[in-house]
């Protein structure tokens, strides 16, 4: 079966399934597909039997599907437990086509969301993770304000459209570490 079918099986029965990457360091996303768009997949991230986060891969990147008796025992616990009911996107998302678009809504309307970013350049042979809220867009690329995996700010960074590998958020990682720089932003401000 032919990736745009195997797509179309997960967003119509909401079916969990393995999306393959070719990210340098390899990488596999499990998920129920809740969007095509004609760039990018949108998927309803699955860990350990829930949902957690959203992931956008741009379809470029997606070398191959996973969809065997793996993901058949997982979709059965899905639907067992009820997590299967908490597989949803947020509506925002809906009218976006490109990557462009999913940058322009998350900086123009300030929604507070600060997602992570990787991108893949040189061939794909490098890659590198960002976090924390996108600043500025144009019409080839971003400009993100990042932290570090030891909460500390980074200088902003501008990151080209055509280096995007994945975007997440709402996942507990983001939520987690985000609230934790947010509060400490705020801490640094009354201090000064």
């Amino acid at each position: 079966m032919n990736l745009e079918r195997m797509y179309k099986k997960s967003l119509d029965e909401q079916w969990c399934l393995r999306l393959k990457t070719d990210h340098p360091d390899g990488g596999n996303y499990d998920g129920v597909v809740t969007q095509i768009s004609k760039d990018f997949v949108v998927i309803c991230q699955e860990e350990a039997f829930q949902f957690d986060g959203i992931v956008i891969l741009p379809k470029k990147f997606i070398t191959g599907c996973r969809d065997n008796k793996y993901d058949r025992c997982c979709n059965e616990i899905l639907r067992m437990n009820g997590a299967i009911k908490n597989c949803r996107q947020p509506e925002w998302l809906q009218g976006c086509e490109t990557i462009w678009d999913v940058f322009a809504v998350i900086e123009s309307t300030k929604r507070n969301i600060w997602p992570t970013v990787e991108i893949v350049w040189d061939k794909r042979s490098k890659g590198a993770f960002y976090l924390g809220p996108i600043t500025d867009i144009a019409e080839n690329g971003f400009r993100i304000k990042g932290y570090d995996a030891a909460g500390k700010w980074e200088k902003e960074i501008w990151l080209k459209f055509k280096w995007v590998f994945k975007i997440e958020f709402d996942s507990q990682y983001c939520r987690h570490f985000n609230k934790y720089m947010q509060a400490s932003d705020k801490a640094a401000k009354k201090k000064a």
